[in-house]
């Protein structure tokens, strides 16, 4: 009976959180992709990509040849960085960060991403305010989640 609480409680906590639906702030249509290598064999088809809970240590360049993508959901991996070729995706709009522990701070390219509109950087509470705070300020015209 403990067991099917403890279950209870932590279905409860995901349901409320929005654990379950990090990409429910990406408003694309299209499929979802959830591995790059799929995403890869059609990348002018790609605007939706989940490859969060991936134990992605790192995020391959090749994923800036996905020029269509609005979409991105990196949440909960292991990598401390992301590649340059970030910025080169001129339609990413929605980017999560959440709980990619890894990081010491949000990465400089996070910054030059020309038409990102949403970063989700929840679940980070080895960061200072100060780190949320920078984030804030220098993308004052994006939605920034950081806690809800």
């Amino acid at each position: 009976m403990k067991k099917l609480y403890v279950l209870s409680l932590a279905v409860v906590f995901i349901l409320t959180t929005g654990f379950v639906d990090m990409m429910s702030d990406c408003v694309s249509d299209g499929e979802t992709f959830y591995s790059l290598a799929e995403a890869l064999k059609k990348p002018l088809e790609v605007k939706k990509l989940d490859i969060s809970m991936s134990k992605l240590k790192v995020v391959s360049p090749d994923i800036s040849k996905l020029t269509n993508l609005e979409c991105l959901d990196l949440s909960f991996n292991t990598m401390s960085t992301l590649p340059n070729e970030l910025s080169s995706l001129k339609k990413l709009k929605y980017l999560n960060l959440a709980g990619t522990r890894y990081m010491a701070k949000v990465p400089e390219v996070v910054f030059n991403i020309p038409s990102l509109e949403i970063l989700d950087i929840q679940d980070h509470p080895e960061w200072k305010k100060s780190v949320f705070d920078d984030v804030v300020k220098r993308l004052s015209k994006i939605r920034v989640i950081t806690v809800e």
